[in-house]
């Protein structure tokens, strides 16, 4: 641990742990802050088993635990990649404080990048064509701007062949459980938590109501960019036009890789995933 830390930190570490000598709390306290020194330096296996043992004796809704249930559950996504462990710490913090609490959104954000379904941040490229073709009729190339990894915009520039017939751009947000698409003043959920077979919402928005449903969470969908498994399979609807909807896919950590156009008893390809990074 002395190659990580400096003098005046190992310092610190020795106090405290004279004080977890003293008393029993004094080692939660221990627990604590030697695991967010450990944090900061990057060595995370040393602070996430310094945060298992301060959360075995903490209280489980102090504020202290509630910040370390967070620092765990991003060791848990970004270091071990184990998403199920990570949502369980999440979730448990998001349930437990009220939205306008920052660490409320942390928690969801942590939920909702673990899988990630949607990615924001920037610098990601996606380039779609469709499916017939594989791009050479159309071809739709996203890439994100300098947003933030939970709020972003994709630039949309459109080619009919090789021509440019359309460029845009659009705003995405991660919020409240769910992944927005902002269209002028409506803001509609794409996506929503919990991410399971059966799992229902709807957008009010006069005549252009849309129903969605997840229809699937261990689709395999091949494309031009590859094959992917895991994917969320997900039906939207307009709620005047009950006979026809559309299928959009997504892979974890890539996003969204194929749409189909669907009705009773048929399902037809439109749009596909062709390069990405």
């Amino acid at each position: 641990m002395g190659s990580y830390l400096n003098r005046q930190t190992m310092e610190k570490i020795n106090f405290l742990y004279l004080l977890c000598l003293m008393s029993f709390a004094g080692c939660s306290s221990y627990d604590y802050h030697v695991g967010k020194l450990e944090d900061g330096v990057g060595n995370k296996i040393a602070a996430f088993n310094l945060y298992n043992q301060f959360l075995k004796i903490s209280p489980p809704k102090s504020s202290r635990a509630v910040e370390v249930k967070l620092r765990r559950g991003d060791i848990e996504a970004q270091v071990f990649h184990r998403c199920d462990q990570a949502v369980s710490d999440y979730e448990s913090v998001a349930r437990d404080l009220p939205p306008k609490n920052p660490w409320f959104q942390q928690a969801v954000l942590g939920i909702l990048s673990c899988p990630d379904y949607f990615p924001l941040e920037p610098g990601r490229t996606w380039i779609y064509g469709d499916s017939l073709s594989l791009g050479k009729n159309m071809k739709d190339e996203w890439k994100t701007l300098g947003g933030k990894a939970d709020k972003n915009a994709i630039v949309s520039s459109l080619y009919a062949g090789k021509n440019l017939v359309r460029r845009g751009k659009f705003l995405f947000q991660k919020k409240d459980w769910s992944v927005f698409r902002v269209e002028g003043a409506s803001s509609i959920p794409i996506l929503k938590y919990p991410f399971h077979a059966g799992q229902r919402w709807e957008f009010s928005g006069g005549k252009n109501s849309k129903y969605f449903e997840i229809i699937s969470t261990s689709s395999v969908v091949k494309t031009a960019a590859g094959v992917f498994s895991g994917c969320l399979k997900v039906k939207e609807a307009y709620g005047r036009f009950p006979l026809s909807w559309k299928y959009t896919y997504y892979a974890p950590f890539v996003g969204e890789i194929k749409t189909t156009i669907a009705g009773p008893g048929y399902e037809s390809p439109d749009t596909e995933l062709i390069r990405y990074q």
